[in-house]
């Protein structure tokens, strides 16, 4: 199997195993799972949900390093994490489809695994660049 499938299906393998993890726990004693964060996290987009858009970024670099870009792959895979990572400074989540906010009180392994599955991007595309070979220059003595 090939460099590029490896890296591309551990990370999918980590996204998905996130979504069934809690990812984020509110003030009020509850939990909310990565896939509910996943499915509701657009619809906040205009305020703190931002950090949403580190999944579609992802697609992109999952995409990319499919099609043996890995040099696009790495600057989204970058970029993901660093969208993922910008949830550390929201406050509240959107619990239900009301609109209805919580305050954040922790995260769960659910969130780590997501911001892991976006490194894996990130550091297997710089992986496959490092080991890419490159094109030799003949010279004639």
């Amino acid at each position: 199997m090939k460099k590029n499938h490896i890296i591309l299906i551990i990370s999918i393998v980590l996204f998905m195993i996130s979504l069934v993890l809690p990812a984020v726990f509110t003030q009020k004693g509850s939990e909310m799972y990565g896939l509910a964060c996943f499915l509701l996290g657009w619809t906040d987009l205009s305020g703190d949900g931002t950090s949403w858009l580190a999944n579609p970024i992802l697609l992109f670099s999952w995409v990319f390093l499919l099609v043996k870009q890995p040099k696009i792959a790495a600057i989204l895979g970058l970029l993901s994490v660093a969208v993922a990572l910008y949830y550390f400074s929201e406050t509240e989540i959107t619990v239900d489809e009301a609109g209805h906010k919580y305050p954040i009180t922790s995260y769960g392994p659910g969130y780590y695994l997501w911001i892991i599955s976006c490194a894996t991007m990130f550091i297997g595309s710089l992986i496959l660049l490092k080991s890419k070979p490159k094109n030799a220059v003949s010279q004639v003595n």
